[in-house]
Order: C-alpha cells, then structure tokens, then sequence
C-alpha cells in the first residue's frame, strides 16, 4: 500500500511540474496578455482569500480548543469535539500555506504582464509624457 500511494505522489509531482510551462510573454499579443493579466490577478485573488480564510479558521478553532481545555481540562485521545476542532485547525493551517505562494506567484506574474504591457501604449500624435502616467496633450 505504501508502494502505491508513494507511486501516485511521485506521479502527482512528475505531472505537476510538466504542466508548468515557461511562457514567454515576449512573444504573446495584447489579448493573449490580457488574459495572463486578468488569470494572474485571479490566481492572487484566490490566494487572499485562502489566506484570509485559512487564518482566520485556525485562529478560530485554537481558540476553541484552548477554550475547551481549560473549561474541561485535559482531554483524552478518545473525545471527539477536541479532535474535531484539531482537524479543521489543521485544514485552517493547510489553507494558510497554501494562499500565501499563490498571493505571491499572482503578484510576481501580474507585475510581469504589466511591465509587457506598456510596450503596447500608444502614444498620440500630440501629446508629450513627463514622467509615469502624467501626459500633456496639445
């Protein structure tokens, strides 16, 4: 049994890292870009909301065990109301983990976009730029 849950993480891992592939942005259109842009913001989105959810779950659920501790004192292994709040302190934690490498993989990559975006400005015929983002039209 051991053989074969370690067979499908090895697999899981080996699938997961072909699936990420390098894109080149250089070579990506101005709508091909936008939906990197707007899949990057999601993906950054996604990873506040774990993170916020995360947090805040298992802050809560310590809370509760520590709560129940000390009104019942210690617990025994067998009771299910504290090992219930330890399971989902853990899915809390988990959620946690998980939302901070997406907060800051959808930052990284939405920087990026943005950066290749600005070569696609255009400029009009009369207007002169000072600066970032100040422009002055004739």
């Amino acid at each position: 049994m051991k053989k074969i849950i370690m067979l499908f993480f090895v697999l899981s891992i080996v699938l997961n890292l072909l699936a990420q592939k390098n894109i080149s942005l250089d070579t990506l259109n101005i709508q091909q870009l936008n939906i990197y842009l707007s899949k990057a913001n999601n993906m950054s989105i996604t990873g506040s909301v774990l993170a916020i959810a995360g947090g805040a779950t298992s802050a809560t659920t310590f809370t509760l065990l520590i709560y129940y501790a000390l009104r019942h004192g210690f617990f025994e292994p067998d009771q299910t109301v504290p090992n219930t709040y330890a399971i989902i302190n853990l899915c809390g934690d988990a959620a946690l983990i998980a939302g901070i490498p997406l907060i800051l993989i959808g930052n990284y990559r939405k920087g990026k976009a943005q950066i290749v975006l600005k070569k696609f400005d255009i400029k009009t015929d009369n207007s002169m730029a000072i600066g970032l983002g100040i422009t002055l039209r004739f």
